[in-house]
């Protein structure tokens, strides 16, 4: 997979992320995906790790119901062996709070051929859990 070509893939999963159709956002996935959303012990993700397209689209589903997705922009785009490494701006609005995060955060990339394989998601986990806690909180 040459560079340029993961970059317009990923360009158009990170905008259609960010419009919210996930049908077109997990099109690029293999059906079989390996995903992870890492966090820490006391910090524990929203979305979590597993395998499979279904099980992704149930948990990316499940995000955007409480989520918005207001920004989602690519920064950054650089090799690291087999992985391509992404960093994106971001912006999350909870739906019923309207409140806000936004921040930086970095993917990691496998792609096979034109489709994606694995992903990985690092961000601030203790920020996000955080966020969560406040807006559901906020909802209660």
């Amino acid at each position: 997979m040459l560079a340029h070509h993961a970059r317009l893939i990923l360009a158009d999963v990170y905008a259609t992320w960010e419009r919210g159709d996930l049908d077109t956002t997990l099109s690029y996935c293999t059906s079989h995906i390996a995903y992870a959303v890492h966090a820490s012990r006391d910090a524990p993700s929203f979305i979590g790790s597993g395998v499979g397209r279904d099980a992704l689209a149930f948990q990316l589903e499940r995000f955007a119901r409480q989520f918005a997705v207001e920004e989602f922009r690519l920064q950054l785009l650089r090799t690291e062996g087999i992985l391509l490494v992404s960093t994106v701006a971001f912006r999350y609005r909870h739906r019923a709070t309207r409140l806000d995060v936004d921040g930086q955060m970095r993917h990691k990339w496998l792609f096979i051929g034109d489709e994606i394989a694995g992903f990985e998601l690092f961000h601030d986990a203790r920020r996000m859990r955080a966020f969560y806690d406040l807006a559901q909180a906020g909802v209660a």
